[in-house]
């Protein structure tokens, strides 16, 4: 099972290094959303190329809310230029800034996706009926909403789970996402408890990047 690690995007680019720097040696993958709660930062494609200079192998977010099917496909060929492979469509939140784009459908931008020979991923919640949503043709979900492992039952392998990490740090962030969130320690227990069920798992810490790494380096040693 790989292990992936969340990392948000920043105009900072020294910050950013830095935080891929520390995660180098503990995951396979970085999973980079793109702006998240619809707030414009840095484009995750950006980001992701950075991930590459440092040796890591970045999953990119691509928000269909801010782009016509135009846009959508420049932005699938940059990353195709771009040797960035694994890119995530999903419509994402409102966007802060300007109107929301309905042009394009999550499915058919995980074909456009596929045309161009990337690896297409896209969002699913365990709170929801998400049947239909695996019918939507992606090489790989990520997947919301995830405390147990008999969540996954009867669920492929390129099903990746988010486990979110709650620390006192995070916690009102945490409550405004309303995201499902469990403490480090169950988190480093829910990883070891799925290793062999999925092909891969995304561990992140939205606020407490500190956190996020004493994860990572828990689960490694277990690992070993």
């Amino acid at each position: 099972m790989e292990v992936v690690a969340e990392i948000t995007s920043s105009l900072n680019r020294d910050l950013i290094l830095k935080k891929l720097a520390k995660l180098k040696t503990l995951v396979d993958k970085v999973d980079i959303p793109e702006a998240p709660g619809g707030k414009a930062t840095a484009h995750s494609l950006a980001v992701g190329v950075l991930a590459m200079q440092q040796g890591l192998e970045p999953i990119v977010h691509i928000r269909l809310l801010d782009v016509n099917k135009t846009g959508l496909k420049s932005l699938l060929g940059a990353a195709r230029l771009l040797g960035l492979e694994y890119v995530v469509l999903l419509q994402g939140d409102p966007p802060a800034e300007g109107s929301p784009v309905r042009d394009v459908t999550t499915e058919e931008a995980i074909a456009e996706a596929k045309k161009m020979g990337l690896k297409a991923g896209a969002l699913l919640s365990l709170r929801r009926e998400y049947a239909k949503r695996l019918e939507a043709g992606a090489d790989f979900y990520l997947a919301l909403h995830f405390s147990h492992k008999d969540q996954l039952r009867g669920l492929p392998r390129n099903v990746y789970p988010y486990i979110i990490v709650e620390t006192p740090k995070n916690a009102p962030l945490i409550q405004r996402l309303r995201q499902t969130a469990v403490p480090p320690q169950r988190a480093v227990e829910l990883a070891e408890e799925i290793d062999g069920l999925v092909d891969a798992v995304i561990i992140s810490a939205p606020g407490d990047f500190e956190a996020l790494v004493e994860v990572l380096k828990q689960i490694k040693a277990s690992h070993r």
